[in-house]
């Protein structure tokens, strides 16, 4: 899947790279590319609840409620390999 919905991310064609972006559960965009962790939330269960990303610079943003849907994640994990092979 070459583009995903915005509401999951976008994606951005910068000069001759394409930058990736995460919606955060505030509704703001978070830049891929800073995120060096991602962190599961779970619930009273042990089921994934969200997601937080942990980037560069130590800040810890929670992401939209969307990516604890199974397999959601792992589309954007894809998505980020291929933003950064280009």
């Amino acid at each position: 899947m070459r583009r995903l919905a915005i509401a999951l991310a976008y994606r951005r064609s910068q000069g001759k790279g394409t930058v990736l972006y995460v919606r955060t559960a505030s509704g703001s965009f978070l830049n891929a590319a800073n995120i060096v962790q991602l962190s599961p939330q779970r619930g009273g269960d042990n089921e994934i609840t969200g997601w937080v990303a942990i980037c560069r610079d130590g800040n810890a943003f929670a992401l939209a409620a969307y990516y604890a849907t199974p397999g959601q994640i792992e589309k954007v994990l894809a998505n980020m390999a291929a933003a950064e092979g280009t």
